[in-house]
């Protein structure tokens, strides 16, 4: 899962908070596609039996991959049910670079309160 793969199915579900207009039908078929294609190739091809990307240890492209999964907490209930695997190599991710806790938590941030259109939609 090259993060420029995920890129085009991230449009209509988080390009909201940036202020660009989203089709909410095409938010849930994007969705749909990150449960259904995009994640169980993350789970089952580049962590396939190890902690991160290829390797058990952390390197520049789990810095390409698992910030953007931060995105989706714009939408709450659409993260709601991320697969809590996808969660967790989130989080040793931002474990293993602590130098770069400030650029995660200001994503987070902003997609931990987005409140505008598409927030509370339902998957």
């Amino acid at each position: 899962m090259k993060s420029s793969s995920i890129y085009p199915d991230l449009f209509h579900l988080a390009y909201m908070m940036f202020g660009v207009a989203v089709d909410e039908d095409m938010a849930k078929k994007q969705f749909a596609k990150l449960l259904e294609s995009h994640f169980p190739v993350l789970l089952n091809v580049f962590l396939k039996d190890r902690q991160f990307c290829f390797s058990d240890k952390p390197t520049i492209a789990d810095l390409a991959v698992a910030p953007i999964i931060t995105l989706l907490k714009g939408r709450k209930k659409f993260y709601e049910q991320v697969p809590d695997a996808v969660k967790e190599y989130y989080q040793r991710v931002y474990d293993a670079f602590p130098g770069a806790h400030e650029y995660f938590k200001m994503l987070d941030d902003m997609c931990s309160n987005y409140d505008g259109p598409g927030a509370d939609a339902e998957p």
